[in-house]
């Protein structure tokens, strides 16, 4: 494995497993290694991170809102949300501006049935989609994306977010300080420092606002909201598509098809944007995420996406998929910006670990 990664010798970033990523789409698929416990997979993607200065480099979360748990060096568990919840194709984290570059999946134990991980090329649909739906890529391009992520108080186990705002990965102190020593003043002050570093690490800074030559996005910047729960939702503006960094072509770069897809199926396209959850009770879209969240980002306020737009989406990244089905010991390799993945659901037991990497 270490001969397909960066070598100390190597003058830039095409490793031999670079190459093959480029070659094969973005995504390898290892089949079963014998691999056994997440201490066999870090000691693997060490090893796959290579050495020297074109080596990658552990991904490091900011302003995370999904949990993950530790389970060796450099190795994570995967969203925690129910078996039946369906998370579609998105390219790992883009409703923020901190995301990996790669993502390398584990499979230690299949389930009873389904959990397949569907991929797309992010390519092959930026540029079907160039051709069906220009006024779409214009308008990620020019205006951008806008999302609303909620962040919860505190830890919540097995649910879709849950990792907590105070944590260090979320905006929680960066500096060792114990989140416990501050009064909630300062917990929400350094709450508030945080989601401006990361609005800046996008792109954004103060005087960008009154910029015209600037995407919506990039003008608007991030908008936050402190709930008296000790919560905070928060809104993020980010470009919906980049230029992949070797291929040099546009591709998709966006979550936007988890929020159509949820909405289709609970149908919550028109106000309230609620549904009968299985006890009964009333439910809001992915909780505070309504479908109104499928939105462009205005320079006075967001702007929907027109809902056929997003139905060819949709059926382009159908067309284009293809389902990994897993064994125990199977790894798949994502370049983040190639490739989206999705996650369909199942029953039984299902182990799956995760490492994010950066170049």
């Amino acid at each position: 494995i270490s001969a397909l990664a960066a070598q100390p010798s190597d003058i830039n970033n095409r490793s031999n497993l670079r190459k093959l990523l480029d070659a094969n789409g973005g995504a390898i698929n290892f089949k079963r290694m014998p691999l056994r416990s997440a201490q066999d997979f870090s000691d693997f993607v060490q090893a796959l991170a290579g050495k020297g200065d074109h080596s990658w480099v552990p991904h490091q979360d900011k302003g995370m809102q999904v949990l993950r748990k530790p389970r060796a060096k450099y190795v994570v568990t995967t969203n925690e949300g129910p078996p039946t919840h369906v998370i579609m194709w998105h390219n790992e984290y883009t409703v923020s501006p901190s995301y990996p570059a790669y993502v390398i999946f584990f499979y230690l134990t299949p389930p009873a049935s389904g959990g397949e991980t569907p991929i797309v090329s992010s390519v092959a649909l930026y540029d079907r989609l160039e051709k069906d739906v220009p006024e779409f890529l214009e308008g990620c391009k020019s205006k951008g994306l806008s999302y609303t992520i909620s962040h919860t108080a505190s830890q919540v186990d097995g649910t879709v977010g849950g990792n907590g705002v105070y944590k260090t990965s979320a905006f929680g102190p960066i500096d060792g300080t114990s989140i416990d020593s501050l009064s909630e003043e300062e917990k929400r002050r350094g709450v508030e420092r945080r989601i401006q570093d990361l609005a800046e690490i996008g792109g954004w800074h103060e005087e960008s606002q009154n910029d015209a030559n600037l995407p919506n996005w990039q003008r608007r910047g991030f908008d936050w909201n402190l709930r008296d729960d000790g919560g905070v939702d928060i809104t993020h503006r980010v470009p919906g598509v980049r230029m992949h960094p070797t291929k040099r072509k546009g591709t998709i770069f966006n979550a936007v098809a988890t929020r159509y897809t949820n909405a289709k199926i609970h149908n919550t396209f028109e106000p309230p944007h609620t549904f009968i959850q299985e006890d009964g009770s009333k439910g809001v879209y992915l909780v505070r995420l309504p479908v109104t969240e499928k939105q462009f980002a205005g320079l006075e306020k967001n702007e929907p996406i027109p809902k056929p737009w997003l139905e060819k989406m949709d059926e382009l990244q159908n067309a284009l998929a293809s389902k990994v089905a897993w064994e125990t010991g199977d790894i798949l390799i994502i370049d983040s910006f190639a490739v989206q993945h999705a996650r369909w659901p199942w029953s039984g037991d299902r182990k799956i670990l995760a490492s994010f990497w950066d170049e």
